[in-house]
């Protein structure tokens, strides 16, 4: 298969993965959950790879990182397992980890992801229910409101994690993760 096949395959999963858990959530009734970073992430990828754009697709593979952190918190804590979520977690992260693989991760992007989710934090207290507390833009996350009663204090913790994270997931992918560069996929 051509490297353009190749491109157009994964790029494509990547966005009928977001779509399908995309419609889950229409058909829930709760459309602002497709603004969930790790769901972003997912699309982000797909776009990535059909655009010829590594890093973007950094950026999409270090919000899946993250979500998918959160993602097993949340269930763990006996969050609710919708069945398509596991397309744009788990599905959107292998098809981001194997573009990465192919075309690189490139430097400085823990710092554009970092970026990118602090202003979609910001957006989603704008635009999304309070109810739903999307990308946890107004709240703290359920049963963590002892270890935080401050939602400032939150915030800046949640924000220096994920710089943290997104640097050292970085840093890993950049050294093991990366063979051989094709920059045409």
């Amino acid at each position: 298969m051509s490297t353009a096949n190749k491109r157009l395959w994964a790029g494509s999963a990547a966005i009928i993965f977001y779509s399908a858990h995309a419609a889950t959530w229409l058909l829930r009734g709760a459309p602002a959950n497709l603004l969930w970073t790790c769901h972003l992430g997912c699309l982000l990828v797909g776009i990535a790879i059909l655009a010829g754009l590594p890093a973007f697709n950094a950026v999409g593979v270090l919000w899946l990182v993250l979500g998918n952190i959160m993602w097993c918190i949340n269930l763990a804590g006996g969050g609710e397992f919708i069945c398509t979520s596991q397309f744009t977690h788990l599905g959107g992260l292998l098809i981001g980890l194997w573009c990465a693989r192919r075309s690189g991760f490139p430097g400085g992007s823990w710092l554009a992801a970092l970026t990118g989710l602090a202003a979609l934090h910001v957006l989603s207290g704008f635009i999304t229910p309070a109810r739903e507390n999307i990308n946890l833009a107004f709240r703290v996350f359920e049963g963590w409101e002892k270890i935080f009663p401050n939602f400032q204090v939150y915030r800046l913790f949640l924000l220096a994690t994920a710089a943290v994270l997104f640097y050292a997931a970085e840093r890993i992918a950049r050294r093991f993760l990366v063979r051989t560069a094709t920059p045409d996929l």
